[in-house]
Order: C-alpha cells, then structure tokens, then sequence
C-alpha cells in the first residue's frame, strides 16, 4: 500500500513591516514616559527645596522671636525695634556680662550670621515696637523663582528673593 502525502505551502501574508512600526510606537510611547517621569522627580526635588528653605526661615524667626522674649528690658528700651540686614559689631555676652542693648545687639549679629549660614543669602529684620508689636522679615535667594519678585517682600527687593514675614507681640 502506497500513501500518498500531499504538503501544501501556503504563501505567507504580507506583514513584513508591521512588526518595526509596532517597536517604533512602542518605543515612542516609553521615551514620553521616562521624560515625564524625570520631570516629576526634578519638580519633586525642587519643591523639596523650597520647602527646605521655608522650614529653615520658619525656625529663624522663632529664634529671633525666642531672643526677644529672653531679653524683655531690651524689646521695651527700644532695642528690637528696627534690625537691619547688616551685621552688627557686637561683643561675646557669652562670656562678657552685658547689658540690656549689648544683648540686644549679639542676638542681632548671632541671628543674621546663622540666616546667612542656613540660607542662600540670607538675611532678617525686625522692625515694630512693643505697643504695635514686631514684623520678622526673613530673605533669601530662590533660584526656582525664575525672576519674579515676591509679592510679600518690601519694595525695592530684588527678584528671585523670597520672604517669609511672622507678625510677633512679646
């Protein structure tokens, strides 16, 4: 007995290109992917930041707020009353004992020095009086402001300078 066998080839279909448009849309797809995904951790990052900066300005003025209580003669002479950005000469009441407006004038130094220290560029004032009660100023330089000028800050500060201003009665 004789078998006969019968193979049929059939001619395959024309998809030749399909499958390189398939990878090139894929491929497209995932990139538009990965580039928003590294814009979310770049903003993450910068907003880590700025949060930073604020917590750090935050704690400032609590310190400045924390020096005024400790030093009630000095904030009812007057010695609170107008802080500057510049930082005073003072001497080391640490060690030296001082009066009222000498520790007035270390705690200036001692905050302003720390604000430049902790914050890029920066620096306080305080300015008030005992019956009206005090405004803390806090600036800094905030790269990811990208030239704007803070609307909290006085007039004539320059852009890309953040400010974080705490109203204090003692």
């Amino acid at each position: 007995m004789r078998m006969k066998c019968v193979y049929s080839i059939r001619k395959p279909l024309n998809n030749s290109g399909f499958s390189l448009i398939e990878v090139l849309i894929t491929i497209l797809v995932v990139s538009f992917g990965l580039l928003g995904m590294a814009a979310l951790i770049v903003s993450g990052a910068r907003s880590n930041n700025i949060a930073h900066y604020r917590s750090i300005a935050s704690k400032q003025t609590e310190d400045i707020a924390d020096r005024m209580r400790a030093n009630l003669a000095g904030v009812t002479a007057g010695a609170y009353n107008a802080l500057t950005t510049t930082i005073p000469a003072s001497s080391d009441c640490l060690t030296n004992t001082c009066n009222a407006a000498q520790v007035a004038a270390y705690d200036h130094a001692q905050w302003n020095t720390a604000n430049f220290r902790l914050l890029p560029s920066g620096a306080g004032t305080v300015n008030g009086s005992v019956a009206a009660g005090f405004v803390i100023t806090l600036m800094w330089i905030e790269k990811e402001m990208n030239g704007e000028a803070d609307p909290a800050c006085p007039g004539g500060t320059p852009v890309n300078t953040r400010c974080f201003l705490t109203r204090f009665s003692p």
